[in-house]
């Protein structure tokens, strides 16, 4: 039984094959100019003669009338197709034209991309792409190891790849580039912007974080949610990122908590929901561990501290060591007391924002959950998750998030932001 349905199965392939063929040359006075037209081709490759042949054998099937005939034929050329090397080649297809007349540009990308759509493929609204232009510093015509691109066609791609699973052989007619292209402009460019933003996504001494008037306002907008604790002002937490599993050196990668290769992160997330991170870490790297590695209680020492004796703090998960300004919750234990317990309720309650702030991250950016596309060694998967960080920060400006609105803080201003990355 099996056995005739497999049978069947392919016979359906196979027409359905053969009806896309027909369809696009749907009468025979087409299908025969279509042959002439490959006959005068002074084109002699072999795609050429795969194609020649196979229409050839088609017009044949058109012609034979006994149904038995007509499936033994059409299993046979079937057979020819899948077992071709030029032919049904997807990856393989240009799907470009040769001119490159297609494009994105200043000119064109408004009319490929219309408002209705553009923010669900890129994330951001068309008027918003010269400000993401000029706040990221990309060039207007920039070059990556030969491949010359314009800084809104480096972007948008960028942004496209980023926010969906697609393939580069997806987007080749999108973009009018073949797929090698888009690789080296997407890496590239990745490459390109985390060696600007990179260390400074990554510290603390930022004027907008550290800044006095900040640090109560947030303060002050946790008291008002409930929040138990004096002065804080936000949350930390880790996240891991799945990528595939390398071809050596395997063991780094692994985790055992997720049962996955992957590389960890280390968010810090105010209230105002921009986000502060510090990685990568290894897979196998437990939370607390990789606190203690960048030495965050100490950094949250030096630049939340003030004169009068004012500390500022952050409030992490169980997983995390008690330090200065680091603190977590009661442990639990047999003789916890009620108002432990009360503590440990109203302070976990608000600390929910750290995982909005890393689910609208890897919300926006679709790349960063499908392992698949994140190689290990062949590709800055890292980066990725840094310069993605980054974006969702601009994007919260921008556009504002759940956080802030949760606790009804405003964002801040763009310049201000971006001034501890200049």
């Amino acid at each position: 039984m099996a056995v005739q349905m497999n049978q069947e199965s392919f016979i359906m392939q196979a027409w359905d094959l053969i009806e896309e063929i027909i369809h696009a040359n749907s009468s025979q006075q087409d299908l025969n100019a279509t042959i002439e037209h490959l006959l005068d081709d002074p084109d002699d490759s072999d795609e050429a003669m795969d194609d020649l042949l196979l229409l050839s054998e088609v017009r044949k099937l058109t012609e034979i009338e006994d149904e038995v005939s007509l499936l033994e034929k059409l299993t046979l050329l079937f057979q020819q197709v899948r077992a071709s090397t030029t032919i049904l080649r997807p990856y393989h297809q240009h799907f470009v034209t040769p001119d490159g007349c297609n494009r994105v540009t200043w000119s064109n990308f408004q009319s490929k991309y219309p408002v209705g759509i553009f923010q669900k493929l890129f994330r951001f609204k068309q008027e918003h792409i010269a400000v993401l232009i000029s706040a990221l510093e990309i060039p207007e015509s920039i070059s990556f190891d030969g491949y010359i691109t314009s800084g809104i066609e480096a972007l948008l791609l960028l942004l496209r790849r980023m926010s969906s699973l697609c393939r580069y052989a997806d987007l080749s007619m999108e973009f009018d580039l073949l797929p090698q292209y888009q690789s080296q402009v997407f890496n590239g460019l990745c490459v390109f912007l985390f060696k600007k933003i990179g260390p400074h996504i990554r510290r603390l001494d930022h004027d907008w974080f550290t800044d006095r008037s900040n640090l109560d306002l947030w303060s002050a907008a946790m008291r008002e949610k409930g929040c138990p604790l004096e002065n804080t002002i936000g949350w930390g937490d880790g996240t891991h990122i799945p990528v595939c599993k390398p071809i050596e050196g395997q063991r780094p990668w692994y985790c055992g908590h997720h049962k996955t290769h992957c590389f960890k992160a280390l968010v810090l997330t105010t209230v105002s929901g921009l986000m502060l991170g510090f990685g990568p870490f290894d897979g196998s790297t437990h939370d607390s561990l990789a606190a203690d590695i960048v030495g965050l209680d100490d950094l949250l020492m030096e630049h939340l501290s003030f004169h009068d004796g004012t500390h500022f703090n952050l409030f992490l998960d169980a997983g995390y060591r008690v330090g200065h300004s680091m603190i977590t919750p009661y442990r639990r234990r047999r003789d916890m007391t009620q108002d432990e317990m009360e503590w440990n309720r109203r302070m976990c309650r608000d600390r929910v924002a750290v995982e909005w702030s890393i689910g609208k991250i890897k919300t926006l950016f679709k790349m960063l959950t499908y392992k698949k596309n994140l190689k290990a060694l062949l590709s800055p998967v890292a980066t990725y998750f840094f310069l993605a960080m980054h974006l969702t920060n601009l994007h919260t400006i921008l556009y504002g998030c759940e956080v802030a609105q949760y606790f009804d803080v405003d964002v801040e201003p763009l310049e201000s932001y971006l001034r501890g990355f200049r």
